[in-house]
């Protein structure tokens, strides 16, 4: 795998919301070799109409013409007659994954210099871990984890956040970390199936209180040497605006530098009651990545989980026969 070419090698940073995911993005994409984007989500999310692309005659003009109208795609900053002009005349793809790929290679020939590694970070990606790996194979992937209980807090906090791309994510500290939990099985599931030796996982609370030593990792995994210049995406985000601006309503804090009073905040904001109540739902990734579990679940908060549980359950199945489609296009 790494003695293939940079640009068949993507790096896809996978996490749950509110993980870090775009922390480390932006360290990455402040790399002279990488680059990742703003997140777009179009790879997965145009698949269906045009994962059969083939370069037949008026094919790339329908994929330019969708990708432009796709969320999120705006914040790119590529116009439409240089983006197909440069798939065109110097990509020339002749399937879906080529044609992916180029449009990285544009918006890093417009953007970045030219870097020849490309990455993606998606929330969303975490339920197409293996369409990905099957498209990309020789992608690698980034699992950034952190603390379920600092999520829940996270979440919590954007409750009231407005916008056109907002998070809609739940507040109430159950709901959150059923979530997490969930969707951190999901990955592993996949992980597992895909191969881990295509896998990276990291904790956020590593990252933040020794950048250097876990980026250092990170590298090694890549296949790419430590660049310094990671460090300093905080600088670079505020000078070029690598995280759109719209977005600073829930990531603000990625202009502000690292901040490791991030980590624990869960034993300052959340009441005894709901951190037993969030160690009780979250037990079985909490123990799976190592965090170290408080304790004082007593009978109250377990018959409380008990009740709390069945309610959840029901609520996902109406869910399920509702909408069986739920969560089929990127955020």
């Amino acid at each position: 795998m790494n003695g293939a070419p940079s640009a068949h090698r993507p790096i896809f940073i996978i996490g749950n919301p509110r993980s870090g995911t775009t922390l480390l993005r932006l360290m990455l994409t402040c790399h002279p070799r990488i680059v990742i984007p703003p997140e777009a989500g179009f790879a997965i999310g145009l698949l269906g109409a045009h994962g059969g692309f083939r370069g037949r005659p008026g094919e790339l003009e329908r994929f330019t013409a969708d990708l432009a109208a796709s969320a999120k795609f705006e914040h790119w900053k590529l116009s439409a007659p240089v983006l197909e002009g440069f798939l065109r005349d110097t990509v020339r793809p002749s399937d879906y994954a080529g044609l992916v790929s180029g449009v990285y290679a544009c918006y890093a020939s417009v953007h970045q210099d030219g870097k020849p590694r490309w990455g993606d970070k998606n929330n969303f990606y975490l339920a197409h871990v293996e369409t990905l790996a099957s498209l990309f194979p020789g992608a690698v992937f980034l699992h950034i984890v952190r603390d379920g209980r600092d999520v829940a807090c996270s979440y919590r906090s954007l409750a009231d956040v407005k916008g056109k791309y907002a998070p809609t994510l739940p507040s109430r500290v159950f709901d959150a970390m059923c979530e997490w939990n969930r969707n951190l099985a999901r990955i592993r599931r996949a992980f597992a199936r895909v191969g881990r030796d295509r896998v990276l996982e990291l904790r956020y609370e590593d990252l933040v209180r020794e950048p250097e030593l876990t980026l250092r990792t990170v590298c090694d995994f890549l296949g790419e040497d430590y660049s310094p210049a990671m460090l300093a995406y905080d600088r670079e985000n505020r000078d070029r605006e690598l995280e759109p601006r719209e977005f600073d309503a829930w990531k603000r804090r990625n202009r502000e530098g690292i901040d490791p009073t991030a980590v624990g905040r869960w034993t300052r904001e959340l009441s005894p009651g709901e951190a037993a109540l969030a160690e009780l739902t979250g037990r079985r990734m909490l123990v799976a990545y190592g965090y170290a579990l408080a304790g004082g679940a007593g009978p109250r908060v377990r018959m409380e989980h008990a009740a709390r549980l069945v309610v959840f359950q029901a609520r996902r199945i109406r869910r399920r026969l509702a909408r069986p489609a739920a969560r089929s296009a990127p955020a």
